[in-house]
């Protein structure tokens, strides 16, 4: 079943086998994998339960109701933008479906570094397997790619760069472009559509509008999980609510997850506990063109230039900085109107001028696989802090990407192309763009993130790591973290399939015990 704790009889007590802090990909993996097993399960939300009834398409009303912050959650100083789901189902609401497997450099690199015995190759097949056969993945038809990515293939065939179409989780997608507002047509097989109905049918409960605060522990054990039930209008706390489990599994996102464990003072003598976090950082180029590209029609994000994503020649020489571009993923950056308006660079006037020609724009971003450690620290009871400060080799990484998108969106026929360098910068096509990457990574610009993970990294040695690579907590029994946060660094690709896929591998230890 699932509830609306703001509707019960406050103060609320429960006890179960098994309670989930979290209910997106790996929260709700992990969780249907144990109630399936036969054990009881509590899943807790913060946010609200959102049907694809009730998605309005408005971004003014479904942001705030899908989003953390309303979609306003930002690093303390303001630069960095990280967008993460505050609903039943995580942000598997409001994604775009990519799908991507986490590449094998990456995972060499991890079990070179931190032994990942309980997560061999072989695993990693099966529970790809399975997440994708979950999923439904499949590549997005040629025939179904908007204007917008076709002028992303278009430029990076003129360059003779490498590019392709791209892997998403979605079954009778009517093209409405829509994605980021949520689904009001249930294409996407999310949690909420492929995991929930079962984790339902098993007998587990889903309590919405609550806010884990603590995991209590005892004795070196967990006991179970106390926090607040949110109003659902000023999302303020009205009651409280404690579960008792001996089994806690912590899947809040890579920024909650670390939040609540240092708040309740979980033990971590490897001090990693939301020191690492990794954000997969964004900055955007935006190309005007003469014709209308008209981005918001269709299915968003389906081509990506991998040109620049070299894990091989990144990871060629252990212990070594990687070579400036080898870990830069380019991929349209569409948004609806206010989600474009906060991300193009710009202000007063030359940002009117740009938003007046939001039907001509095409917007690329570089995402880069960062080798920055930004850190979660817990805000009172309810709020968090998070600080992430570029080091120089991510810098000169996102100013290269920045110059290949501008020289993509050049190559695909825009007329002038808009940068952030030092504010916006217009950029004709033979300007010299290569003389750019040196002032734009000495100013890195406003970032965006979406790819929150590595906050609370797993790795077989206790000394060196708070969880292990089956999710279990070294230092506390009962305690277990299934969400992106496990991941011992950026992994470089979209995360959702791979959390999809821990949460499954996490699920089935936490049944066993």
């Amino acid at each position: 079943m699932i509830f609306d704790a703001s509707t019960l009889s406050l103060p609320l007590k429960l006890e179960a086998d098994v309670c989930v802090i979290g209910s997106g990909a790996g929260g709700m993996a992990a969780a249907t994998t144990a109630a399936e097993a036969g054990l009881s399960v509590v899943v807790l939300e913060s946010g609200a339960f959102v049907p694809p009834s009730a998605m309005t398409q408005r971004e003014e009303q479904m942001l705030p109701e899908l989003l953390t912050a309303n979609g306003g959650q930002t690093s303390a100083d303001r630069r960095v933008r990280i967008h993460q789901g505050r609903a039943v189902g995580g942000s598997t609401v409001h994604n775009i479906n990519l799908c991507a497997r986490i590449p094998e450099p990456i995972r060499r690199e991890w079990a070179r570094l931190h032994g990942m015995e309980k997560l061999p190759p072989s695993r990693w097949e099966q529970l790809y397997r399975a997440a994708e056969s979950l999923l439904g993945v499949s590549e997005v038809e040629v025939a179904r790619r908007n204007r917008h990515n076709q002028l992303l293939a278009s430029g990076a065939a003129k360059l003779g760069w490498k590019a392709g179409g791209l892997k998403h989780n979605r079954t009778g997608c009517l093209g409405s472009g829509f994605c980021l507002l949520g689904c009001a047509y249930d294409a996407k097989n999310n949690a909420n559509k492929v995991l929930l109905p079962r984790l339902i049918a098993a007998k587990g409960q889903v309590l919405s509008r609550c806010q884990a605060v603590r995991v209590l522990h005892a004795g070196g054990a967990v006991t179970g999980v106390e926090g607040v039930v949110l109003d659902p209008v000023h999302r303020r706390p009205v009651g409280e609510f404690s579960v008792v489990a001996s089994r806690v599994c912590v899947s809040a996102s890579a920024t909650g997850t670390p939040a609540i464990l240092l708040r309740s003072d979980v033990p971590d003598p490897s001090g990693k506990t939301g020191r690492t976090l990794r954000i997969h950082p964004a900055p955007v180029a935006a190309g005007e063109f003469a014709e209308p590209v008209r981005a918001w029609e269709g299915i968003p994000q389906t081509v990506e230039c991998t040109e620049f994503l070299d894990f091989e020649r990144a990871y060629a020489e252990e212990g070594a900085e990687p070579p400036i571009g080898t870990r830069t993923w380019i991929v349209p950056a569409f948004a609806h109107p206010v989600g474009t308006a906060t991300m193009v660079p710009g202000l007063g006037a030359e940002h009117r001028r740009l938003m007046s020609a939001y039907e001509r724009l095409a917007v690329f971003t570089p995402m880069v696989h960062d080798l920055t450690m930004g850190r979660v620290r817990p805000r009172g009871d309810l709020g968090l802090r998070i600080d992430y400060e570029p080091i120089e080799a991510d810098r000169r990484e996102v100013a290269f990407g920045v110059v290949a998108c501008a020289k993509l969106l050049f190559a695909a026929g825009a007329e002038s192309v808009f940068v952030p360098a030092g504010g916006l910068r217009v950029l004709r096509a033979d300007d010299d763009l290569d003389a750019l990457q040196a002032e734009i990574a000495a100013d890195t610009p406003d970032l965006t993130a979406v790819h929150p993970m590595g906050s609370v990294p797993m790795g077989d040695d206790p000394a060196k790591s708070p969880v292990g690579s089956d999710g279990k907590h070294h230092h506390l029994q009962g305690l277990w973290v299934a969400d992106g946060s496990l991941f011992p660094s950026s992994i470089g690709v979209p995360p959702q399939v791979s959390i999809y896929a821990m949460g499954l591998h996490v699920g089935a230890a936490l049944a066993r015990g």
